[in-house]
């Protein structure tokens, strides 16, 4: 629906509701002022919820316009979903780094998501992917999940979960871990911090997803991957620091690396897939 028939489908609605009240019982002209404005309150409330659906269907359109075009560049390798997603891997969840968006709140309560399936991993700053099932977690059988990371259209990191009888949260846990792309990284080893809901502090940082081994100050801070959210008046720590958020950064050698030395990767998108 165009937003010009849009508005004149709400404007009929309006004429016919007056049209209603002024042919029952004479009503005086403080009533039907009231009526009026409450009718017109309804109005734009209605009208709100329609143009934002709206906004969220044309940049779905869009984006899958891009992915057409990406997809049909000559010359191009584009790392498509649909070889992420052999092996009865499905993916149901897919964040954009730099985006402005906050990972956090669109996993674990689906704000700002879009339910358009991205069909490759070429780089966009799309809004953040989460299927509808996801809310429906604790009913769909998961039984492993993997956790990765992308960059140029590779997979740079990622960690396999066993995913049986957790909830949307519980997955990621250190005791869960089956494998991963690091070498130290294991059910056995120890972590300071691995949680989705991280090192959250209002004023001073929010790290979220965070596999993480040691704090001791700044400069010797130690761990594997985790999303630096948003800056903050007051960040913890140089490497909180970034031009654009969200960042999801990894360490680029195969063991825990000290993110003091900057070294670390910064990838282009964060994936979660299931298997049942």
């Amino acid at each position: 629906m165009s937003r010009s028939l849009l508005f004149a489908s709400l404007f009929c609605l309006l004429v016919a509701d007056v049209r209603i009240v002024l042919s029952g019982e004479p009503l005086s002209t403080r009533s039907v002022e009231n009526f009026l404005f409450d009718k017109m309150m309804e109005i734009n409330m209605n009208m709100k919820k329609v143009l934002e659906r709206l906004d969220k269907l044309e940049s779905e359109k869009e984006q899958q316009k891009s992915d057409n075009s990406r997809l049909n560049t000559p010359g191009q390798r584009v790392l498509l979903v649909s070889e992420l997603e052999q092996d009865g891997w499905k993916m149901v969840f897919r964040a954009s780094s730099s985006n402005g968006q906050n990972v956090y709140n669109a996993w674990t309560k689906g704000v700002g998501v879009s339910s358009y399936k991205p069909k490759s991993m070429a780089r966009s700053y799309s809004d953040h992917y989460r299927n509808r099932i996801v809310s429906n977690w604790a009913n769909i059988g998961v039984k492993y999940v993997k956790y990765a990371y992308y960059e140029n259209n590779q997979e740079v990191a990622y960690v396999i979960f066993n995913g049986a009888g957790s909830n949307i949260n519980s997955w990621f846990d250190k005791r869960r871990v089956i494998s991963s792309s690091y070498t130290d990284l294991t059910a056995t080893r120890s972590f300071n911090l691995f949680s989705i809901a991280g090192d959250y502090r209002p004023r001073s940082g929010e790290r979220r997803f965070i596999i993480n081994s040691h704090y001791g100050g700044c400069a010797v801070d130690q761990g594997h991957m985790v999303i630096s959210e948003e800056e903050r008046p007051n960040n913890l720590c140089n490497w909180d620091n970034h031009p654009k958020y969200p960042q999801f950064l990894y360490s680029k050698i195969n063991t825990i690396d000290y993110w003091s030395r900057r070294m670390f990767g910064r990838a282009d998108y964060m994936a979660i897939f299931i298997k049942s």
